[in-house]
């Protein structure tokens, strides 16, 4: 069982329009509310790609409905945390002649410390049964930027694979704890070690900074200009493949749930990036946040095409 972590759940409220105009008058071509949040996507994609999925984190009593009809609805069991107050809507404006995503996100209504306990206490009591657990996304008011380092320590300690996928302070808080996978894009990767990164070979020595940390391996989404994945000995790069993009949203969350099928089922670092790539372009052909299927994910397999980054 692969379990997924979620602090900051979300309603994605997609809107279509045909050019987006920067202070001007935009009409909707059409329009769509999904259940989301990092953790629950990666759950989603997790579970239409075969493997088995389990929630946790934290759900809200307003709107909250959405995301709990969602995982009931496709069978993924989950126990969430409780909070008063209502989940988030993040806004995305789909931008038709550019192919372009702008997203206006909500923050997060606050959580208090006993409900950050009783989140620590349920990762205590599902580690034992997962054989990963996927701490991923942001988090509400309330929450210290060392969340994931201290909800993945406590992972660790019963022997569970730790997946991060965070960005600022709470990546580099994370990292201290050394999960076994992290996957910023680009502009995380960038934001973290400060650093303008423009070549593969930059990118690999970005990233092997976080290996000399302890972190085992790196993957690195780059959109449209493809993927990259890093470990102690090896890097490799994925070239894009050429689809019609419907919608970017889960995108990321779709990819890391290909890394982890690939570790689930004992890939190389090669075959992780062919996986996670694979799952990412399945998920940006369709509309919303509907996330990869194994069908399309299967379809996308073959034609990614890795080679290895040579001269570092």
């Amino acid at each position: 069982m692969i379990t997924t972590v979620t602090l900051n759940p979300c309603i994605d409220r997609m809107v279509t329009v045909e050019k987006f105009i920067y202070g001007g008058l935009n009409r909707i071509i059409s329009s769509r509310e999904d259940a989301a949040g990092k953790g629950i996507n990666v759950a989603v994609a997790l579970h239409q790609l075969g493997q088995k999925a389990f929630c946790i984190g934290f759900n809200y009593t307003e709107r909250g409905y959405m995301i709990s009809k969602l995982l009931d609805d496709l069978t993924i069991p989950y126990d969430f945390v409780e909070v008063e107050g209502a989940v988030r809507v993040n806004l995305k404006v789909f931008d038709l002649s550019q192919s372009v995503v702008t997203e206006i996100n909500e923050g997060g209504h606050p959580v208090s410390l006993e409900h950050i306990q009783r989140l620590k206490g349920k990762v205590e009591v599902y580690a034992p049964a997962s054989s990963m657990m996927v701490f991923s996304g942001s988090v509400p008011a309330g929450v210290p930027s060392y969340i994931y380092r201290e909800l993945i320590e406590r992972a660790k300690r019963h022997g569970t694979l730790c997946v991060l996928d965070a960005e600022g302070q709470l990546l580099l808080e994370g990292i201290k704890a050394q999960p076994y996978l992290i996957k910023p894009n680009l502009y995380e990767l960038e934001r973290a070690t400060g650093k303008t990164l423009t070549t593969p070979s930059e990118i690999v020595r970005a990233a092997r900074l976080f290996i000399e940390k302890g972190v085992r391996i790196v993957g690195v989404s780059m959109g449209s200009e493809g993927a990259m994945i890093i470990d102690e000995n090896e890097a490799y790069y994925a070239h894009p493949i050429p689809v019609e993009v419907k919608g970017t949203a889960g995108a990321g969350d779709s990819m890391v749930a290909g890394f982890c099928l690939a570790i689930e089922e004992g890939a190389g670092l090669k075959d992780m990036l062919r996986y996670g790539v694979a799952a990412a372009t399945a998920s940006v052909i369709r509309e919303g946040t509907l996330l990869c299927t194994r069908e399309g994910f299967e379809a996308m397999l073959p034609r990614v095409v890795v080679e290895k980054v040579a001269n570092f």
